[in-house]
């Protein structure tokens, strides 16, 4: 008997084109905003030497996401060699620049660490996810940091001024859910399982695998401060790329900027958050204070992504010396 595929529901199929809508529909609209010869002024009149140092951090800070990644795979004791790890950490980058959605390079990094590692499929499904959990733990963890430096500005406007009232008890909130990453997963692996629960060797293999990866000494130390450090080094990139566009954006502010829009973007509701990444940054260089030139913003976010592109492209030279085929031991 020949098992017929799933039926996908009209959301499913229809999710793609709504994707494509949006980005269309908000791109636009932000065409019929834009001062053309404004814009173009703006990239024209960039220097250069803010541009090129904001080029350089933006790879250290990408080399930063490849040593993470290489600390994450040790705690679950995957002995993948660190140069093949920033090998592979740049052709996940570069199967974003295409694949629908911000996740496509993480399933790309899954397939090849399956291929080295089939002994240690669950443990490699987990670092993928682990190395997105610290990065975004790092990032909101560092935005409570920059937050107190831009209150004031926050205060100014009424959009944001309920979340520079909410200062106070962020801080602590934070403080205690890493607490408490901390703490419970050296409790998971005693929970009481049944015996004749499916998949229960995985899942006792998973949980171990938590464990092991927040209370696995030095090498959790290098991945928390190596993941804090991806987001100084992106949010240093954001500063000098402002330098290069005389924009009034200090470093703070930068590293507030990016965490909004990163999340932003990282919606579901775009390809590959294009369109909501521009239309976010107006709405912030509006509210914030920095500009109310549309242009300004829409540069801002042109380049920013555009240090990322610069540096995913050699990825594809990466991706052509990669053997899938061969197991590492």
């Amino acid at each position: 008997m020949v098992e017929t595929k799933p039926t996908r529901s009209i959301l499913n199929r229809l999710a793609p084109w709504i994707r494509l809508g949006v980005t269309v529909g908000i791109l636009a609209f932000l065409a019929g905003k834009v001062n053309w010869t404004s814009l173009a002024q703006r990239f024209t009149s960039a220097h250069p030497g803010w541009l090129v140092a904001a080029l350089l951090v933006t790879f250290l800070s990408i080399s930063l996401c490849a040593t993470r990644f290489w600390f994450l795979l040790r705690l679950q004791k995957i002995h993948l060699p660190y140069f093949r790890a920033v090998r592979l950490t740049f052709v996940g980058f570069f199967f974003n620049l295409f694949l629908i959605g911000s996740t496509g390079g993480d399933a790309v990094r899954i397939y090849y660490l399956l291929r080295w590692f089939p002994h240690r499929k669950a443990r490699a499904t987990l670092t993928i996810l682990l190395d997105r959990i610290f990065g975004i733990a790092a990032l909101f963890g560092l935005a409570l940091l920059l937050l107190s430096g831009t209150a004031d500005r926050l205060r100014a406007d009424a959009t944001f001024a309920p979340l520079a009232n909410a200062l106070p008890w962020l801080g602590p909130l934070g403080a205690f859910l890493l607490l408490l990453a901390f703490i419970l997963p050296g409790l998971l692996p005693n929970l009481p399982l049944p015996q004749k629960l499916p998949g229960r060797a995985v899942i006792l293999d998973l949980l171990h695998s938590l464990r092991d990866t927040m209370h696995g000494g030095w090498n959790t130390v290098g991945a928390v401060i190596v993941g804090l450090s991806v987001h100084l080094a992106s949010f240093a990139g954001a500063t000098l790329l402002a330098r290069s566009l005389d924009l009034p954006i200090n470093y703070p502010l930068a590293g507030l900027i990016l965490v909004l829009v990163f999340t932003a973007s990282a919606l579901p509701i775009s390809v590959s958050g294009h369109g909501v990444r521009e239309g976010v940054m107006v709405f912030l260089f509006l509210h914030l204070g920095i500009s109310s030139d549309p242009a300004a913003a829409i540069a801002y976010s042109l380049l920013i992504y555009g240090l990322g592109l610069f540096w995913s492209l050699f990825g594809g030279l990466a991706y052509l010396t990669l053997k899938s085929s061969a197991k590492i031991q």
